[in-house]
């Protein structure tokens, strides 16, 4: 009976592995992943950009169940002057701790979400911080990193390019 037993659970478990798929989050098709030390380099080349970076690593179920939380958002705002991106702690060895996140498995920081103005950060939020557990929801992770100042500040630094560029198309048909 018990080989019987096995040849039925293992037909069960190739059904449900066909029939039943883990949900896929899609993130923004703008997304940048962060691995090396890409991170401070794309920060030094592109001050004119606020990013949003999330620090996460692949095993924690705390940026898991962030992952589709940080896509909605990066959906919601990325534009031009305001970029998301991705960086996993494993893959960017000390990167983490220069913006002051623990990799650490010990210590329950992941994810980490840092707002970057001018090459700085300007806004974060940590999984735990001083021992206090943070609830990374929509609204809050919207509120707590000020998401909607910060994209009205990226279609501002928009609006005032296109009003420069055109001033110089009209410098330059003066000139002609």
């Amino acid at each position: 009976m018990s080989i019987q037993l096995a040849i039925w659970y293992t037909i069960f478990c190739i059904v449900l592995m066909v029939t039943v798929r883990t949900p896929s989050f899609e993130e923004s098709s703008e997304m940048k992943y962060f691995v090396d030390n890409t991170l401070p380099e794309q920060l030094k080349n592109d001050k004119h950009s606020i990013w949003v970076v999330e620090f996460y690593t692949t095993f924690s179920p705390h940026c898991n169940a962030v992952k589709p939380i940080f896509g909605a958002l990066s959906r919601e705002y990325t534009h031009d002057y305001m970029k998301f991106g991705k960086c996993d702690v494993l893959k960017s060895h000390g990167v983490p701790e220069s913006y002051d996140i623990s990799s650490s498995c010990l210590r329950t920081e992941l994810p980490a979400i840092i707002v970057f103005e001018g090459g700085v950060p300007a806004a974060r939020i940590k999984q735990t911080n001083n021992g206090k557990q943070y609830l990374m929801s929509y609204e809050n992770l919207k509120r707590d990193l000020q998401l909607q100042e910060f994209y009205e500040k990226a279609l501002e630094k928009s609006k005032n390019m296109k009003s420069a560029e055109s001033n110089k198309k009209t410098e330059n048909k003066k000139k002609k």
